[in-house]
């Protein structure tokens, strides 16, 4: 984004900087090499930034190219400035060619943040679902300690419960043996009488 940003800025100068000199002084001030450089400079730069397609390249080299050669034609078959007519055509067109660049650059741009925003849009939704699903379960995770919790002390009072259950039951049967034991010696005792009295 940054690099669009940067050509989309560059070549908006530059359509700036052709309109200028057009509307300021003709067309004859772009016959400069300076002016052809800058603009090979632009497009060398766009052209490693793979902002514009190779034709699109091409065909901004052979304005560029083509700039140059009247300029030096010219220059050779007069001393003078060259007509502004000369080079009418050709500015025109160079600044048609950088601004169908300045478009498709504007257009690369809106598709990159337009991608870039859903993506963050999708991001953010991700993020939200993920979010609320850990959150659901640290919920269940906690209700799932306190209820290990809750049965861990119920463990605990049930086994402490039936420890005295069991020492109670130890001790009611020890007494009924006990008990037992003495039924049985009364029993015996008592039929050892009864047959003693019937003798």
């Amino acid at each position: 984004e940054k690099e669009l940003s940067e050509i989309i800025s560059m070549l908006e100068r530059a359509v700036g900087i052709l309109e200028r000199e057009m509307d300021k002084s003709g067309a004859a001030s772009l016959a400069q090499l300076k002016t052809a450089g800058s603009l090979t400079e632009a497009l060398t730069a766009m052209v490693q930034a793979s902002v514009m397609k190779s034709a699109d390249a091409s065909r901004l080299t052979a304005l560029v190219q083509s700039t140059q050669k009247s300029s030096d034609g010219d220059a050779d078959e007069e001393f003078g400035a060259p007509d502004a007519k000369v080079y009418e055509g050709q500015s025109g067109s160079i600044i048609q060619t950088l601004q169908e660049l300045l478009d498709k650059a504007q257009a690369q741009l809106d598709d990159a943040r337009s991608k870039e925003t859903s993506a963050l849009h999708n991001f953010e939704m991700l993020k939200q679902s993920l979010t609320d699903e850990i959150k659901f379960a640290t919920k269940d995770m906690n209700t799932a300690k306190k209820g290990l919790a809750s049965s861990s002390d119920k463990r605990s009072t049930a086994e402490g419960d039936l420890g005295v259950t069991s020492k109670e039951l130890a001790a009611d049967i020890e007494s009924k043996d006990g008990l037992h034991l003495k039924c049985m010696s009364k029993s015996e005792d008592f039929e050892a009488a009864t047959k003693s009295r019937g003798e």
